[in-house]
């Protein structure tokens, strides 16, 4: 019991800072957001208009410090904060992207004006790394290490996406969490708002007595409305199921699936992300499964972010040994490269 108090007292200990920075970093974002600097690419930086001239724009940024941009095809424009929002704004942390070079020659009269090269589309790869207070059921509640890993590729159109997370913890030399999930995301835009998506994964947890578990979830996403700042969407879909339990028959299940998304840039270093998917038997409605998770997330820099994430997994479709619910909370540091 003294063990479960000092755990318990430190975990409360890293939400509560976690809490402040993610406030302090609001607090910040508020009093320096005062201009936004757009490029033609639809990039934007936050800070302060300092002077220009014919050439250069002298710009504060909050991220960058003072810098000086060429005025020579780039088309720059000043937005003052109380303006209304660019149409594509990317976070006051972006870098810029370089400018493209005009030909060297001076173009002659009426030719036509030398256009900035599209922003190239990178892998975005991410390390996070904390600590999960897991409650399960009966069990006692327990304190685990957590570390996940993604690597994805955005493009207009759709989506890319692998990650892992392995979630481990010992309590008297004796396991209490060992757990481990595998993701493979693809979407892509079908038509207007519709878009595809599959879902392929693999895990086993420990505590369930779950040795393997593969899972494909094929449906369609309807995206009910998007901004720069906030977006929901959600669909239906139809999984199929492989896994090797300890209790009950190992074997394949037929699963209806539905699946949402919702995410809001409460401000440009703070945003909200929520998940979820509706895991059901067509044949007894009794057996599903419902997975929740949310995560509050502050960006410190532009590669360094922290995390407060709840997760919340009903599990109904296969027999466990004990518990079939689960509350996690994560408190985490992120990097991203």
């Amino acid at each position: 019991m003294l063990f479960m108090r000092i755990i318990t007292t430190r975990w409360w200990i890293v939400i509560g800072l976690s809490l402040t920075c993610l406030c302090g970093l609001a607090a910040t974002d508020a009093l320096e957001s005062t201009h936004r600097l757009e490029l033609a690419n639809g990039e934007v930086l936050v800070g302060a208009f300092v002077s220009d001239d014919a050439s250069v724009i002298v710009f504060r940024s909050q991220t960058w410090g003072e810098l000086r941009v060429p005025k020579v095809g780039t088309h720059l424009s000043v937005i003052a904060a109380s303006s209304a929002e660019p149409a594509a704004q990317a976070p006051g942390w972006v870098k810029a992207q370089p400018v493209a070079k005009t030909a060297s020659a001076a173009p002659t009269s009426g030719s036509a004006a030398v256009k900035s090269a599209p922003p190239e589309i990178k892998w975005k790869k991410s390390l996070e790394a904390g600590y999960n207070y897991q409650s399960r059921g009966s069990l006692v509640s327990t304190t685990s290490t957590y570390v996940r890993a993604e690597v994805s590729r955005t493009t207009p159109t759709g989506l890319v996406s692998l990650d892992g997370r392995y979630l481990y913890g010992e309590q008297n030399s004796a396991r209490n969490t060992d757990k481990l999930d595998l993701n493979f995301k693809l979407r892509e835009q079908f038509r207007g708002r519709l878009d595809i998506r599959n879902d392929l994964s693999y895990g086993y947890d420990y505590l369930k007595e779950l040795s393997h578990e593969f899972q494909d979830v094929l449906g369609v996403t309807y995206t009910v409305f998007k901004t720069p700042r906030i977006y929901y969407m959600i669909g239906p879909g139809f999984a199929v199921q492989y896994a090797e339990p300890k209790l009950g028959d190992s074997g394949v299940k037929y699963l209806g699936d539905v699946s949402h998304e919702f995410f809001w840039q409460i401000i440009n270093r703070v945003s909200f992300k929520n998940t979820a998917s509706y895991l059901f038997s067509p044949d007894n409605t009794q057996d599903y499964r419902l997975c929740v998770n949310s995560v509050l997330s502050g960006q410190i820099t532009e590669h360094v972010s922290v995390n407060l994430r709840y997760e919340y997994e009903f599990e109904a479709i296969r027999p466990v040994a004990d518990g079939r619910s689960d509350h996690r909370i994560f408190t985490t540091l992120g990097y991203t490269f």
